[in-house]
């Protein structure tokens, strides 16, 4: 799993780009959905609010009033500070639990949306850092326009973030917000592009960049299935070279070399056993046949294809991956 920080200061258009990898098959984590589930009533992260600025920080239900808590902490770092060392550790354990889950799930790329992130966390405890920028004058013209804040609000509120220019030569990747949306659009796919083959390279460690790897399909209306597609992208971003071949013409191949490992369709999976059994000579390399298994398992990829929508294969759909176990 590729664990990504994304930051911004604000209006620097943070929010659109997250938009765009989540629609792109990335998870996203949002720093300020947890700090919200943080903060609930009934919570510790709330009481210990309460008690050190006072309950006219809670609103009438027993939330939290965050403009009477912004009041206070505006313009006061000392104040700023207490608060971040009440709530941020809360956030971050639930980032962790949450990282977890997604590396578990097979989850290729995570994407934490964290707009402090210089601010109250070390950058290298993720893979990579992504920056959204923009201009000062811009950003404040557009929290003007969009939040109908004075200049002079809009100036506290980015007075309270550390400026841009600290934090780009730290970012692995600088999206410069300047212009139009499709703009923007177009460097964030440029970005994600990266990521991706960040991703995929970060499944098939043990493997070098041009091996390869066989797709087999029973005939050429089984080679047009969807997860045979999807895998051949995802090991192409990992550089890795991938051929396809049917069951009738797999003997053939297999005496022409030896590639990394075998995948088959369900459909090709008896005949693909059979020719790599009588192999001559015998191709030491692993076959795997695609199956309803109940825990379907990736071969060093997370077999989710990379696209405008985001897909997982499992049991449900009968496109998990999983090895013959008397076949390995």
């Amino acid at each position: 799993m590729l664990n990504v920080g994304l930051t911004g200061n604000i209006a620097a258009g943070k929010s659109t780009v997250i938009e765009l990898f989540k629609r792109w098959g990335a998870t996203v984590i949002d720093a300020d959905s947890l700090a919200r589930e943080a903060e609930a009533p009934g919570t510790a992260v709330l009481a210990a609010i309460a008690g050190r600025f006072g309950t006219d920080v809670l609103a009438q239900g027993g939330g939290l009033d965050r403009a009477a808590l912004r009041a206070k902490v505006m313009g006061d770092d000392t104040a700023l500070a207490a608060l971040n060392a009440i709530v941020h550790p809360a956030v971050q354990q639930r980032r962790l639990e949450l990282q977890r889950a997604a590396a578990e799930r097979g989850d290729a790329i995570v994407i934490n949306d964290i707009p402090l992130l210089f601010e109250v966390l070390d950058p290298a405890q993720f893979d990579v850092v992504v920056l959204i920028d923009a201009p000062v004058a811009l950003r404040r013209t557009r929290l003007r326009a969009l939040r109908g804040l004075s200049n002079q609000d809009a100036d506290r509120m980015i007075a309270a973030q550390m400026p841009a220019e600290r934090k780009r030569p730290k970012s692995q990747h600088v999206i410069n917000n300047t212009g139009t949306v499709a703009e923007l659009a177009e460097q964030a796919q440029k970005v994600f592009a990266d990521l991706r083959k960040r991703a995929a390279r970060g499944g098939v460690r043990n493997e070098a960049p041009g091996q390869t790897l066989l797709l087999c399909a029973l005939d050429a209306k089984d080679a047009l299935a969807p997860v045979l597609q999807a895998i051949e992208r995802r090991y192409t971003d990992a550089g890795m070279r991938v051929e396809h071949t049917t069951v009738k013409g797999l003997a053939k191949t297999l005496r022409a070399g030896t590639p990394l490992s075998i995948v088959a369709t369900e459909a090709a999976a008896e005949g693909a056993r059979t020719a790599w059994e009588t192999a001559d000579p015998p191709r030491p390399c692993r076959l795997y046949h695609l199956s309803p298994d109940p825990d379907p398992v990736a071969v060093r990829l997370d077999l989710r294809p990379w696209g405008h929508e985001r897909v997982a294969l499992s049991e449900e759909d009968g496109a998990g991956l999983a090895p013959r176990a008397d076949l390995v």
